[in-house]
């Protein structure tokens, strides 16, 4: 008998044929392959080096002092994973998602990019395993110090990792385009990096003054940042440590992904700062994920996750903000969410 002739099959996409189950598994699976590939395509500065061009991979070589053959691999991985297209021609261009991995793009995550493929966090979570075995959070094991004092130890990390809060910044920004800080008359915003999200309420506001603090190196970045921004005679920048003395005087107090990077007991003696700072009439703003009910997907439970292997705070339900808040000398009086994952939480004085 003649053996049954069969027909080839075609290629499989496994990254864009998700209706296999195993190529969606494995597409899972091989994450880190997609945070380094795009980590490294934006530290060697190829979104801002296409921009809205067209090149070919000896081209931006040449731009970029890299090696042409390995840079051409990684050109075709970025395509691979919808960040780059690669055209008949062997030209790249940015997508429209990859746009984003420009500097001075609105909502830019290029920082972000960069910090999720360095060292200092990725080798934490290699202990992912660990933490959820013990609970405990094995960063300081392996660095043998904080994870915020890791960070502040060096200029690079700094502003490393304040350039990636300032992008999750811009995506909280999605949460607060419909508040009115108009009402307020001064807002503080208590480890408010470089300014990434005072800033354009000021701009949205043209009656509101405000203040940036966060630690020196980063409230020097963020004085310059309100001065190019012809704020200068609205806001300022100050120094100092959010577990000590506030700027006083103000009507509201904004805390902008600050809670969820730390444990309950850390987390109250900020609350209980700013409460005990603050007035009577004031108010204070949380930009933060809420973790929804039991069952529900949510970009918050990766978040989560990541604080437990690298900072050692944690994402919280309403439930356990509303208790936080309390702990913290607050009342919780609206949340307020939009199309971005992060929330605004409304909370006054107990």
């Amino acid at each position: 008998m003649e053996p049954e002739s069969v027909e080839p099959l075609g290629p499989v996409d496994v990254i864009g044929n998700s209706g296999l189950p195993i190529a969606g598994l494995l597409q899972l699976i091989i994450g880190h392959y997609s945070t380094q590939a795009i980590s490294t395509l934006t530290r060697l500065g190829v979104p801002d080096a296409l921009g809205e061009s067209s090149l070919s991979a000896d081209e931006l070589a040449v731009a970029l002092s890299v090696d042409k053959t390995s840079l051409y691999r990684l050109l075709r991985t970025g395509a691979t994973f919808r960040v780059l297209d690669h055209g008949a021609d062997d030209r790249f261009t940015l997508t429209e998602t990859g746009q984003f991995l420009r500097k001075d793009v609105p909502f830019s995550m290029h920082d972000m990019a960069i910090v999720h493929g360095e060292p200092w966090l990725w080798n934490a979570w290699g202990h992912a395993t660990e933490a959820v075995r013990t609970g405990a959070t094995y960063f300081e094991q392996q660095f043998g110090t904080g994870f915020y004092e890791h960070v502040d130890a060096d200029p690079v990390r700094t502003a490393q990792y304040s350039g990636a809060m300032a992008n999750l910044a811009g995506q909280a920004l999605l949460a607060i385009g419909g508040y009115d800080f108009g009402q307020y008359k001064r807002i503080v915003d208590v480890a408010g990096g470089e300014g990434g999200v005072l800033i354009p309420i000021l701009q949205m506001h043209q009656t509101v003054t405000g203040v940036v603090f966060d630690l020196p190196q980063i409230a020097a970045r963020a004085h310059d940042r309100i001065a190019a921004a012809g704020l200068a005679d609205r806001a300022t920048a100050v120094s100092g440590d959010m577990f000590g003395e506030l700027p006083a005087d103000a009507d509201c107090y904004l805390l902008s992904m600050v809670v969820n990077d730390h444990q309950d007991e850390q987390a109250i003696k900020i609350l209980q700062n700013c409460r005990n700072t603050m007035g009577a009439e004031g108010t204070l703003i949380l930009l933060d994920m809420t973790v929804p009910s039991a069952g529900t997907p949510s970009f918050a439970s990766l978040i989560d996750l990541d604080c437990l292997v690298a900072s050692g705070g944690r994402c919280r339900t309403e439930q356990e903000l509303k208790e936080l808040l309390a702990a913290g000398g607050f009342t919780l009086k609206a949340v307020h969410r939009g199309i971005s994952p992060i929330c605004l939480i409304e909370a006054l004085p107990a």
